[in-house]
């Protein structure tokens, strides 16, 4: 694992434990453009053409989600972790007891924003019982991104846990309309997706594997995690 530097742009090398335990459950029923903007878009009447088009609208918003942080449209999101020191946050945040970071946590970061409800968090013990975590423990953290699961004080994370996948937590997230999706970003999915269009059916090309101009149409909406993270999930 690694950093490396290009230009403004810091892309973490090796997703940690975090994203790497985060699955979709349930998938968004719309996406944030409709395929009659994007046959207008690219001036597609064709319904062959129309075929070809349809899998890259959800590829071109599966990108933008990757590499801004962000769930474009509701979805059911599961997200799966070792021990509760896996949804690391911030060195950066840091120093919140003076010169060193907690060694303790009171709070699990979730990747994708914005959130809107968490279903619930299970844990997992050696028997492999699970137990649900009571939401009268915790409250949601909306206020800043990305959002947090934070303990009420008196209460603790549970510690008799399994070695692996010990933690499921099961949240919505997602904007609940196209309307609230912003301008910049559906403009980058419109280019993304004229861009395979139009180089469909051509080899990958490693200089250019997607439009120039998403770098700074998603730029704004990039959720920054920290150094101490996971992918900081920005374009290089």
């Amino acid at each position: 694992m690694g950093f490396v530097c290009r230009s403004s742009w810091l892309l973490y090398i090796g997703e940690n434990d975090l994203m790497a335990g985060l699955t979709v459950h349930t998938a968004p029923t719309q996406e944030p453009v409709t395929l009659q903007e994007v046959k207008e878009y690219l001036r597609v009447d064709d319904a062959t053409d129309e075929r070809v088009v349809r899998p890259f609208i959800e590829s071109a918003r599966r990108f933008c989600e990757e590499h801004t942080g962000r769930a474009l449209m509701t979805q059911t999101l599961k997200l799966s972790l070792d021990a509760f020191e896996d949804s690391y946050d911030p060195l950066w945040e840091g120093l919140r007891t003076g010169p060193y970071l907690n060694s303790y946590k009171n709070y699990v970061v979730l990747p994708r924003s914005p959130v809107a409800s968490v279903t619930h968090m299970k844990t997992f013990d050696d028997a492999n019982t699970a137990t649900t975590f009571p939401s009268a423990n915790y409250y949601v953290d909306l206020a800043r991104e990305p959002s947090r699961i934070v303990l009420r004080k008196g209460y603790t994370f549970p510690t008799d846990l399994r070695v692996a996948n010990a933690i499921e937590i099961t949240y919505v997230a997602g904007y609940t309309s196209q309307y609230l999706v912003p301008e910049p970003i559906k403009l980058g999915i419109m280019q993304h997706i004229a861009f395979l269009y139009e180089h469909r059916g051509d080899m990958y090309n490693a200089s250019q594997p997607y439009p120039p101009m998403l770098r700074s149409l998603y730029a704004p909406y990039v959720i920054h995690r920290g150094l101490g993270s996971s992918a900081l999930m920005a374009l290089g």
